[in-house]
């Protein structure tokens, strides 16, 4: 009796806490799809009753990518009327790839079946769809002659599942590359300490360095023009030009984009208003000097 009671209960607690419902579908064609895969299940697109977590595995041999998706799915009501098939909507939609192939995916409802809608035109693709289902009345025939067809969709309450992979703790790159679980980012190093550290070359069309207190402070009335002479005398004991790092300090610690064109800027704008300090008095020689050639010519004469 005993016995019979654990079965009983155990049954029960099974059959409320949902089921597995393995190989709903197989699918293979031997061709090129016109339109995409749209799966047609028997599951009513109706609220409460399901939350299934739909099992997409196998080969994509267009693009040589196993095919390992996720798809969770609840449909919800959202007007006054709860049951009026009008207000139902789906919510909280997720897929995850565990594999190569992300496709576009669409859920929508068709004559008041939900259809799952791959927009894919890969040729020779296999897969498999699994379902387990964690709703509190869902009946085993749901799970029963799904198909598959080469069609258009035409449903309503068309949704797109956005994509919703997430990883936990550092991921390893090849090339001893990491994406380590605080966000920083390492290639050819795997252990990055800024939010991307690359230990090789970079090419790229342009790169774009944000900066706040821009030198054009140079130019203001107040600035204070390290005179040439001073100039001279950091570069014979420093090495270097004021306020730059050392040959030795950039070999050891690198430089900071944006903080170094600043500083470069700076420079070039210090320099340009020495150039017009000088240009200012060559005139002024220049002037002189014709006076006094002119003074000296009327003397002769």
């Amino acid at each position: 009796m005993k016995y019979i009671y654990f079965i009983m209960t155990f049954f029960l607690i099974n059959k409320a806490t949902g089921q597995n419902y393995l190989n709903v579908l197989n699918y293979n064609l031997n061709g090129t799809p016109v339109y995409g895969v749209k799966i047609k299940t028997n599951m009513p697109f109706s609220p409460a009753n399901q939350m299934p977590a739909i099992s997409i595995k196998g080969y994509n041999y267009d693009s040589s990518e196993p095919i390992d998706l996720k798809i969770v799915y609840y449909i919800y009501s959202g007007g006054a009327n709860f049951n009026d098939p009008a207000n139902f909507y789906i919510l909280n939609s997720k897929v995850a790839s565990s594999g190569g192939y992300t496709p576009r995916i669409l859920l929508s409802n068709e004559n008041g079946k939900v259809v799952i809608y791959i927009d894919d035109k890969s040729y020779y693709q296999r897969f498999t769809v699994s379902v387990f289902a964690q709703g509190m009345n869902e009946a085993a025939s749901w799970f029963e002659n799904w198909t598959a067809a080469d069609e258009p969709l035409s449903g309503t309450k068309t949704a797109e599942i956005p994509y919703g992979n997430r990883f936990k703790g550092d991921v390893s790159l090849p090339g001893n590359g990491i994406w380590a679980g605080n966000g920083n980012v390492g290639i050819g190093t795997s252990s990055p300490i800024e939010k991307l550290s690359v230990n090789g070359n970079i090419r790229a069309k342009e790169i774009k360095v944000e900066a706040a207190n821009w030198p054009d402070y140079v130019f203001t009335p107040g600035y204070k023009l390290p005179s040439l002479e001073s100039v001279a005398q950091h570069i014979k004991e420093k090495g270097h030009l004021p306020d730059m790092p050392s040959a030795a300090a950039v070999s050891k610690e690198g430089i900071a984009l944006g903080e170094m064109n600043k500083k470069l800027l700076e420079k070039v704008e210090e320099l340009t208003l020495h150039l017009i300090e000088q240009n200012k008095i060559i005139q002024q020689q220049s002037r002189d000097i014709r006076i006094l050639k002119e003074k000296t010519l009327k003397r002769e004469l």
